[in-house]
């Protein structure tokens, strides 16, 4: 903005070029009937001096015509400066207004003879890149890159020092066959469209410089700014009032007041340009303060839709998901959000001139040193999506974790997985040594396995104990929630006290606690058959043998 804050008096491409003219568009240049198409002349310093200061000339003629050529007339003239160090948000305005403060320069200061000026051939001959007029700073450079290659333009230097060089000569008459860029008529606002006739008629007090303007388009400017700071309090009023109503279309609300301060820049723009044509350094601080308002509406809008359609989508179409997956989709429309929004806040910074590239690699720098300091929230929270991409387990399974532990997990989050062990206490786990463990989930089986060893007195007779284990085998194989796949009954070991018999089956559940009913039912059973088969449970025999030495009498 360090363009901006050197225009003193802001001329008015306002009025001239682009403002109350006419809303009939330009067609082309019409430097020749033979080559309609042919650019204007800008290849030496003598055609842009011929070239800048006919097209103004020309541009004012049609002006004062009413004839919508005007534009394109006027834009050969803004063609011939140096704009690259211009922020685009005001570029087109600081062009128009340098090109009006150059011509105004140029019409009051002695310019060598034409034949002084470098052509062309004398440019290709001496190997020219830049050249100023005698006894000025207003410098001519040969541009080396851009759309405008190889082309000559009043230097981006000259171009930021118009307003201080047009008030060193504005007391200087016009020279014999000159009339200036018509600067003053501009500014004074007698043909703005909205209140040019009031203007006429004002005492010379309203119309004094005040500044950079004149004190009614100072009054203007005052006026319009509270009109529209005034508008969009209002809008931020109703709009709340109208999201808290609980009326049908309450959630309208929400979006009155980013819509008013999306449309503020462009009302603004419209009351200062084309009813107003208010010209100086304020105006256009005005418009680059809206337009930094209507990049935040428009932030602020995007941030809300995005924010809804997320908790829409996440409600509608995922509505019976897991915890974590709605918890990742609702992240996803969050780091959209921020994406969107940082985008629109780069192109706002890109229009301010902001040099968005030297930003972005600083930040990206101490992105880094955020990313290196974060290091283990980061692990953590890719590991949390592994987990979910993986889902070793899910909210509410049985696993076994670590070394044996058992626990139901009750949350997986993006940084931690909680689960409630068997003592009811809480564990928590980060997700990435978590996602390191050993883990068997319990909840994914199809079956449980009930596998339970009998253990008979060694003396069991054997006809006995196949008569059992028949027997056993047979109740295994009636058991309506016992599968008969892989069911066994068998003798596994006869040791020095006992006979070992094996009971191997499948429970047909899933659930833990009806598996503990099956496996009461069962045992239940099995007591019922070994009673009924005359034998008996023999005791381990470290318990035995305590029980023999309580009953063994003591010599003392």
């Amino acid at each position: 903005m360090t363009f901006v804050s050197r225009r003193c008096l802001a001329t008015l491409l306002l009025c001239t070029t682009l403002a109350t003219l006419a809303s009939g568009l330009v067609g082309a240049a019409e430097p020749s009937e033979e080559h309609p198409l042919e650019p204007p002349d800008r290849s030496s310093p003598q055609a842009t001096l011929d070239t800048f200061r006919q097209s103004i000339d020309e541009a004012w003629k049609l002006y004062t015509a009413k004839n919508p050529k005007v534009r394109e007339v006027f834009a050969r003239a803004r063609d011939c400066l140096d704009v690259t160090d211009v922020p685009p948000l005001v570029v087109h305005q600081v062009s128009a207004e340098s090109a009006l403060l150059l011509k105004e320069v140029l019409d009051r200061i002695e310019l060598p003879l034409e034949s002084e000026i470098p052509d062309a051939s004398e440019v290709a001959e001496r190997k020219l890149n830049r050249w100023t007029i005698p006894h000025t700073e207003i410098t001519l450079v040969q541009m080396a890159d851009g759309d405008q290659e190889g082309e000559w333009l009043f230097s981006s230097r000259t171009v930021a020092r118009a307003n201080e060089f047009y008030e060193k000569v504005k007391a200087l008459p016009y020279l014999p066959g000159r009339s200036g860029g018509h600067l003053e008529d501009l500014r004074s606002g007698t043909d703005a469209t909205l209140i040019g006739r009031f203007v006429k008629i004002l005492p010379p007090s309203a119309r004094a410089q005040v500044g950079d303007m004149l004190a009614w388009q100072w009054v203007a400017l005052a006026l319009l700014v509270l009109a529209l700071a005034i508008a969009a309090g209002f809008a931020a009023w109703v709009g709340h009032r109208w999201s808290t109503s609980g009326r049908p279309g309450s959630r309208l609300g929400a979006y009155l007041f980013p819509l008013m301060l999306i449309a503020t820049p462009v009302i603004g723009r419209v009351m200062i340009r084309r009813l107003f044509q208010l010209p100086g350094e304020p105006a256009l601080w005005v418009r680059v303060v809206l337009s930094v308002v209507g990049s935040a509406g428009l932030a602020w809008l995007v941030a809300v839709l995005m924010t809804r359609a997320g908790i829409f989508i996440v409600d509608r179409g995922f509505r019976d998901a897991r915890p974590l997956k709605k918890q990742l989709l609702k992240l996803m429309f969050r780091i959209a959000t921020i994406i969107v929004v940082t985008g629109i806040a780069v192109k706002a910074l890109q229009n301010l001139g902001v040099p968005v590239a030297g930003l972005i690699a600083g930040l990206g720098v101490g992105g880094l040193a955020i990313a290196l300091a974060a290091q283990s929230t980061l692990e953590n929270f890719i590991s949390g999506i592994i987990l979910y991409a993986d889902q070793p387990v899910k909210v509410g399974d049985m696993c076994y974790f670590g070394s044996g532990r058992r626990g139901v997990v009750e949350d997986v989050g993006l940084r931690s997985v909680k689960i409630r062990t068997l003592d009811r206490t809480m564990v928590t786990i980060p997700n990435a040594d978590f996602a390191k463990l050993h883990l068997e989930n319990l909840a994914d089986r199809d079956r449980v396995l009930l596998r339970e060893n009998l253990r008979l007195p060694l003396d069991t007779p054997r006809d006995q104990l196949q008569i059992l284990m028949a027997e056993l085998e047979s109740m295994l194989r009636a058991h309506e929630r016992l599968s008969e796949d892989r069911l066994r009954v068998r003798l596994m070991q006869i040791g020095e006290y006992f006979l070992e018999v094996e009971l191997y089956a499948y429970a047909m559940t899933d659930s833990w606690p009806e598996f503990l009913e099956i496996r009461e039912d069962v045992l239940l059973k099995v007591l019922e058959i070994v009673e009924s088969s005359g034998t008996r449970l023999t005791l381990p025999a470290a318990i035995r043998d305590v029980n023999e030495q309580e009953s063994t009498p003591n010599p003392a």
